[in-house]
C-alpha cells in the first residue's frame, strides 16, 4: 500500500483542511477537544502574530485516504532558538508563559488501526528531512501517545529525552453522586453537605449557564474578575491580564458555544454571583479549564467547591469523564477533595544534534533553580 506525506505550511492550506480534519477527528473517540481543528486554527490565528514560527502540518495519506495528521509548527523564537534552533512543536503550544492557554493531550490525529503506519511515516520523514528542523519539544503527553513511539527502533542518531511532566487528574466510573460523596475524603464529604445546606438556607440559590455567545462572554469577563481576586497575592501574574489569552478565548467561545462545546456556569445567591467555572466539553469529556470566586462569603459557603462538586454530579449523570487536566503536584488536593484518579503526563524532546539536547537540559536546570529561588523569595515576602 502506498503511503504519502503532504506538508501544509500556509494558513490557506490549514483552512482548506477543515472538513477532512473534522471528519478524521470525529472518527477518533479518544481525541480531545485540544486536537480539534477549531482549537488549533484559533490558536494559530491569535498567537502566530507574537511568535517566530511557520506551519509544518504533516498529512499522511495511504492509497489517497487521509489516515493521520501531525499538527506541527516550526518555532524559531529568541532566546530559545539560540540553543534549540528550529523547534518542532504542536500547534497550540509555543506561546510565552504570560500568554499561555495550555493545550493538553496533544498527539497525532490518527485512525486507531493506522497508528503503526503513521508512526513509521512521520519518523522516516523527519529523519529524511533533518535539514528542516533541529529540535522537537512536546509537552502534556499521555502515556499512550502515538508520538512517543516515534524513533522507537532508532538507528539514525535521533537523541530522545522523555520525562514525566506532572499528572492528569480525572473522575470516571462513578455510579452516582452519592457514590462520589462516599469516595471523597470524609472531611470533604461532610463539608459539602454542611456548606450546601447553609447556602440553601440563606436565600435563593441558582446556577446560571448562559447560552448566547454575548452572555457567555459576559460571564467569562466576570469569571476573570473572580479569578484575579482568588489569586491576588498568590500568583506571580494573572493570566487574564494577557491580551492574547483573552483574544483567544473570545474567538474560541464564538466557535464553541454554538456547538455546545464550551460553557460558563455561575453560582448565585439571591441573584448575586459567588463563584464561576469555565470548561470545554466534547466526546464524553468535560475539561475543567478556569474558575474563580469572590472572597466575600468564600469561607462561609465555599462556593467554588460547591459549584465544582455539582458540576461533577452532572458529569456523572451524563456519563462524562470529568477532567481536571494537568497538575504539577502528584499529591494534589484533587485526589482527596474530589476523589480524583491520576495518571502521569510526559514531556518528549528530540534532536539529531547531541549538543542541542545537552544545552537544553543544562538550560532547564538553571531555569528551575532560578524559578525556585524566585518562588522562595515570594513566599518569604508573603509571610
Amino acid at each position: 500500500m502506498s503511503v504519502e506525506i503532504e506538508t501544509v505550511d500556509s494558513i490557506e492550506g490549514f483552512k482548506a483542511l477543515k472538513d477532512d480534519w473534522n471528519d478524521l477527528y470525529s472518527q477518533i473517540q479518544e481525541a480531545t477537544i485540544f486536537l480539534s481543528w477549531d482549537w488549533m486554527i484559533t490558536w494559530w490565528e491569535v498567537y502566530c502574530k507574537s511568535i517566530n514560527s511557520r506551519l509544518f502540518i504533516l498529512c499522511v495519506y495511504q492509497d489517497n485516504e487521509l489516515i493521520g495528521i501531525a499538527p506541527f509548527h516550526l518555532l524559531n523564537s529568541f532566546p530559545k532558538s539560540l540553543i534549540q534552533g528550529r523547534t518542532i512543536t504542536f500547534i497550540g503550544s509555543g506561546e510565552s508563559c504570560k500568554d499561555k492557554i495550555v493545550s493538553q493531550y496533544s498527539d497525532f490525529l490518527v485512525k486507531n488501526d493506522k497508528k503503526a503506519e503513521m508512526i513509521d511515516s512521520i519518523s522516516n520523514y523527519l529523519m529524511t528531512h533533518k535539514d528542516k528542523w533541529d529540535f522537537a519539544d512536546f509537552g502534556f503527553l499521555l502515556n499512550d501517545s502515538a508520538i512517543s513511539n516515534c524513533f522507537a527502533n532508532n538507528t539514525s542518531g535521533i537523541h530522545i529525552n522523555l520525562n514525566q511532566y506532572g499528572n492528569r487528574f480525572f473522575i470516571s466510573d462513578i455510579e452516582n453522586f452519592d457514590d462520589f460523596l462516599n469516595k471523597m475524603g470524609n472531611r470533604w464529604s461532610k463539608m459539602y453537605k454542611k456548606k450546601d445546606r447553609k447556602l440553601e438556607n440563606h436565600g435563593n440559590v441558582e446556577i446560571d449557564c448562559p447560552e448566547s455567545i454575548e452572555s457567555v462572554q459576559m460571564a467569562f469577563e466576570q469569571l476573570a474578575k473572580m479569578h484575579g481576586e482568588r489569586w491576588k497575592g498568590r500568583a506571580e501574574f494573572n493570566i487574564f491580564k494577557s491580551t492574547l489569552f483573552n483574544e483567544f478565548h473570545k474567538k474560541i467561545l464564538k466557535r464553541f458555544v454554538p456547538q455546545d462545546r464550551a460553557f460558563v456556569r455561575t453560582l448565585l445567591l439571591d441573584g448575586q454571583p459567588l463563584s464561576s467555572y469555565f470548561c470545554f466539553k466534547d466526546k464524553s469529556q468535560i475539561h475543567y479549564y478556569q474558575s474563580g470566586f469572590y472572597s466575600e462569603n468564600a469561607n462561609k459557603y465555599s462556593p467554588l467547591f460547591l459549584l465544582v462538586c455539582k458540576e461533577i454530579g452532572i458529569a456523572i449523570k451524563e456519563d462524562y469523564l470529568f477532567d481536571f487536566m494537568f497538575d504539577e503536584d502528584s499529591l494534589s488536593y484533587k485526589k482527596e477533595q474530589y476523589a480524583a484518579q491520576s495518571e502521569p503526563m510526559y514531556r518528549l524532546m528530540w534532536s539529531h544534534r547531541k549538543a542541542r539536547m545537552d544545552g537544553h537540559i543544562l538550560a532547564k536546570k538553571f531555569q528551575m533553580k532560578y524559578l525556585n529561588f524566585k518562588k522562595s523569595l515570594r513566599l518569604t515576602k508573603n509571610k
